[in-house]
């Protein structure tokens, strides 16, 4: 070990000068990685010891350092082995000084015994290039011939709990959580549980950032498990076969961890927002997109119900009271009951053809809703199209089955089965020919998770990984491409980030509000400018207590299109002052698309002044008038200020001046 020690240190010294990362050795003999921005400490033992972690001058370690297990691999062998493996179950090299593309890391190496003798390596490296403001953490394992890694966790690191601090997980719009003494928080990426890839721990001292860096969006969970003043960060990963080719298999991307002493949402922005706009994602403005004219200006959605008379009545007063441009999400329209016999949707319900024409010559613009993820096995297009093929299989061989409220059993499609992207695109083609809509509303895309697929006639490596966002990346953008025209679009329930670029919107409105979590404006503060989202969260059905005039005051502050209500609740008569309301705003977000619509969300804040707090059913304690700065296309600031009370009010703003904000109403005022 000391010669390799010595080759690998004179690998490090032989770097150009100008390189400021180094690997030496403190006065107890660990090893130290560091640069002007981080110091990681290694001690030297028999077992693996990261001793101290330190940014800012702090050390986010434990005092005796992270001595949980930093990996788990389940491998697979030629003859149906299946161990779960840790650290302790290899034997300990020890932690060594070598180069990662260029610059200096520390590796620790493990020889794990998976025939006859220790000689098959797992080896953890940490990677700390010059300018890197935080450490970047990679993992890869040889393998003999035959085997296969198929579930990851790593990297397992255990920190301090910051001080009265709390968790942010990437929950729908962002959910943020009190840190308690045990329990464990999860979040499941690509879905409406895990939009983006990253979880935060803040509080008074700064905020603690947990990034895994994987520019394809595969499937992966992260959790926050709480033990007594330490939190694990943990991410597992159902590893795609593919991966261990070879004799050697390595988890594609590293993961980073850092510390700074700063707020959750300048640390989110100067962290996270700059990696994600390299992404295919968020390569792009919404103003440099392609998306369709008329959802840029659909800064309201209305949800018809059925398409009884009472539906269709009040939708035309909806329309007529609120103007041209509103979007329709058309949820009731197939020829069986929801949540049934998908995708089998036609004939459409009697008239639906009609009502659709009707819509859209009072201005509004109409996507009627389809699955694009499920396949009900009782329906005779299962069996003729052979959708059994088509659906995504377990390890075991069994299919993935999903019960909703209608107690149908639906199985889950695999994205990549030329099955099902040729049944999405027929089914796609016949709604906008034969409908004549605006486009198609495809939920769960954007929403569901990612499910690893076993299934050898499918197009993808086995397992989990990239594959799924990959395959509905080709299926949609084939859509698109072909049939679609510029004037129509695609919208989807929920905002995983891999799908931001394919979607002209996506709904959001499966955001949690509950008594031990608040929603936050996480996403907003990333994508605003990137992506067109509607919606907060599902609308009750008693909407004059707060709650709409709530949901309409936060939806605007943070960028969202306004409304996606039912037509029959929002116009009927004990909620004029709701409608009332959402109307006032609709025509303030139409005035002001230089903001909404390629303008950029900075920050969330409460005036002072006259502005009492009241509490909300089912929702949360808030201000009766909220704000939030914004910039415009053209990067000059804004305050936005929203009054959801009944009565005009004079409030403060954080700079000092002060303005009166009408009743129902919202206000811009240069910054």
């Amino acid at each position: 070990m000391k010669t390799i020690l010595t080759l690998c240190m004179l690998a490090v010294l032989s770097l150009p000068a100008a390189a400021k990362t180094t690997v030496t050795k403190n006065a107890d003999g660990d090893l130290v990685l560091a640069n002007e921005n981080a110091s990681l400490v290694f001690g030297q033992s028999n077992d693996f010891k990261f001793k101290q972690f330190k940014m800012a001058g702090r050390d986010i370690l434990p005092a005796n350092g992270s001595e949980t297990n930093i990996w788990q691999l389940t491998y697979r062998g030629p003859g149906g082995e299946n161990p779960e493996l840790k650290p302790r179950w290899g034997v300990y090299r020890g932690t060594e000084a070598t180069v990662l593309n260029g610059a200096p890391a520390v590796k620790a190496v493990w020889d794990m015994v998976l025939e006859d003798t220790p000689c098959w390596p797992v080896t953890v490296t940490f990677a700390l290039p010059d300018t890197a403001a935080m450490p970047a953490l990679y993992i890869d394992a040889d393998l003999p011939e035959g085997w296969v890694i198929t579930d990851v966790e790593f990297p397992r690191l255990t920190l301090k709990q910051i001080p009265d601090g709390k968790a942010i997980l990437p929950i729908a719009y962002g959910c943020e959580y009190n840190l308690t003494r045990s329990g464990t928080l999860k979040t499941r990426y690509p879905s409406v549980t895990g939009g983006m890839q990253l979880m935060l721990m803040h509080g008074d001292d700064g905020t603690v950032f947990f990034a895994p860096r994987d520019s394809d969006g595969g499937n992966k969970v992260m959790r926050m498990e709480m033990t007594g003043d330490n939190v694990n960060f943990i991410q597992n990963v159902v590893a795609n076969y593919d991966w261990s080719r070879n004799g050697k298999f390595a988890l594609p991307y590293a993961t980073e961890v850092g510390f700074m002493p700063d707020t959750w949402q300048n640390t989110t922005l100067q962290w996270y927002r700059p990696w994600a706009l390299s992404t295919k994602w968020a390569g792009k403005n919404v103003r440099e997109r392609n998306i369709a004219h008329w959802v840029e200006h659909a800064d309201m959605w209305l949800r018809p119900g059925d398409t009884d008379s009472a539906t269709v009545a009040a939708l035309t007063k909806a329309l007529d009271y609120y103007g041209r441009g509103v979007g329709l999400h058309w949820y009731y329209w197939h020829n069986y009951p929801f949540d049934t016999h998908y995708p089998d949707y036609f004939p459409a319900k009697p008239g639906f053809k009609q009502m659709i024409a009707d819509a859209q010559r009072r201005g509004a613009h109409v996507t009627p809703y389809i699955n694009g993820r499920l396949w009900d096995p009782a329906t005779a297009s299962y069996k003729v199209d052979n959708g059994a093929s088509a659906s995504c299989r377990k390890a075991d061989g069994t299919l993935y089955t999903e019960v909703y409220s209608s107690k149908v059993l639906n199985t889950v499609t695999c994205p990549a089965s030329d099955i099902w992207q040729a049944k999405l695109k027929e089914i796609n083609r016949h709604i906008l020919d034969s409908l004549g809509t605006d486009g198609v509303y495809m939920d769960q895309i954007g929403c569901a998770a990612a499910e690893p697929c076993y299934a050898p006639n499918h197009d993808h490596g086995l397992g989990g990984g990239s594959w799924w966002p990959e395959a509905y990346r080709d299926v949609l953008t084939e859509m698109r491409n072909t049939f679609y025209t510029k004037d129509q679009a695609m919208t989807t329930e929920e905002n995983a980030e891999p799908y931001i670029d394919l979607f002209d919107m996506m709904l959001i409105v499966n955001s949690p509000h509950t008594s031990n979590m608040r929603m936050v404006p996480l996403f907003p503060l990333v994508y605003s400018d990137r992506c067109v989202y509607s919606g907060l969260t599902y609308i009750p059905w008693r909407i004059n207590d707060g709650s709409l005039r709530y949901l309409t005051m936060k939806s605007l502050l943070w960028g969202s299109q306004l409304g996606w209500v039912e037509s029959k609740l929002l116009m009927a008569d004990e909620n004029k002052a709701e409608a009332r309301m959402l109307k006032n705003l609709v025509d303030f977000r139409k005035a002001n698309h230089d903001i909404f619509f390629g303008g950029r969300f900075i920050a969330e804040f409460t005036p002072g002044g006259d502005n009492e707090t009241v509490n909300i059913p089912n929702y949360q304690p808030t201000p009766l008038v909220m704000g939030a700065e914004w910039t415009d296309i053209n990067g000059k600031p804004y305050c936005i200020l929203v009054n959801m009370s009944d009565r005009d009010r004079k409030v403060t703003l954080p700079s000092g001046r002060t303005a009166k904000v009408a009743a129902l109403s919202a206000l811009k005022l240069k910054k």
